[in-house]
């Protein structure tokens, strides 16, 4: 997974999708914050994704810390896609947060 500065310039794909153009790219540790979209998630931040595992390696980093969590990583999800527990794997990284259409349910590490 890369991530773009704000303000870079754009070009359409075959798909219509807008993708950066060059390759200038900045690391995750820089980044503030972060929206995902979920599958699933429960109340301790464990999400659920498409299962490619991207996120989970773009921010493995954040497992190894303890005292300071950043990029903050928010999910975004109707509350319906809420699950009583979902058991994590060895290389989750969880949330902070999830925003519902209900409001903001806070995690354990948020």
């Amino acid at each position: 997974m890369q991530f773009v500065e704000l303000g870079s310039r754009y070009r359409t794909n075959r798909l219509g999708i807008e993708e950066p153009l060059g390759q200038r790219t900045i690391s995750a540790r820089r980044l503030d914050l972060v929206f995902l979209p979920l599958v699933g998630f429960d109340r301790r931040g464990v999400r659920l994704g498409a299962g490619g595992g991207y996120y989970d390696r773009a921010f493995e980093f954040r497992r190894w810390r303890r005292f300071w969590h950043a990029p903050r990583l928010i999910g975004i999800a109707y509350s319906f896609q809420q699950l009583d527990g979902i058991t994590p794997a060895a290389h989750d990284v969880l949330l902070d947060a999830v925003v519902t259409e209900k409001g903001i349910l806070r995690c354990a590490t948020g």
